[in-house]
């Protein structure tokens, strides 16, 4: 009787690591791009941020070039990463739909774009496309608290949080300097800090 609860426990142990996939290498790819992109944007919102304090005096053709030059570079970076990490894929179901959630964000995020892109430029007002970036961070939110659910981390909680209250921020600050402000922090906060603690913990299991 012994001999078969063991195996039937084992059995669900099986089952149970089947399906969830361990932590699986697509974390490390998500990392990699996480922190790429938080510490280039981040760095991207703060430069602007300067601009308008007066701390960084380029301005005119300069300062588009430089402000072109952070996606030129993201671009960049994300295009070494998925050409290096093109052979690996997504194991486990858990994994599978934390992907899916984040999948589900970034479509999200195209339709968003057209639909206050259009409504901003119909009524000819900033304020209403500065509300886009509030609902991507709410977005990212909803997606970290599922990824927190599925994987039981309680600092995936803690950045869903994060990105919760940065978007209440950024409602707050629309029209004010400290708009841009926000977001760089932002992003180096609850992207580029969870991209390096996501190489830290996953990419040992790579």
């Amino acid at each position: 009787m012994t001999s078969n609860s063991d195996d039937i426990q084992g059995d669900l142990a099986f089952m149970r690591a089947l399906a969830d996939g361990g932590p699986g290498p697509q974390w490390t790819t998500f990392g990699q791009t996480y922190l790429a992109a938080g510490l280039i944007y981040g760095a991207q919102c703060l430069f602007h941020f300067g601009q308008f304090k007066g701390w960084i005096t380029i301005s005119g053709l300069p300062a588009l070039l430089v402000s072109l030059g952070f996606t030129a570079v993201f671009l960049a970076v994300l295009a070494f990463i998925l050409w290096t990490r093109r052979a690996h894929t997504v194991v486990g179901v858990a994994n599978r739909a934390v992907t899916s959630a984040f999948g589900a964000v970034g479509t999200t995020n195209l339709v968003l774009v057209a639909l206050f892109g259009t409504v901003a430029a119909q009524h000819h007002s900033l304020a209403i496309w500065l509300i886009y970036p509030a609902v991507v961070f709410a977005l990212q939110g909803a997606a970290w608290m599922v990824s927190g659910m599925l994987r039981r981390r309680a600092w995936m909680y803690v950045n869903a949080v994060g990105w919760f209250a940065s978007a209440v921020a950024l409602g707050a600050a629309i029209d004010t300097p400290d708009y841009i402000a926000v977001c760089g922090f932002s992003l180096l906060l609850w992207m580029a800090l969870p991209g390096a603690l996501m190489l830290r913990q996953f990419g040992r299991a790579d």
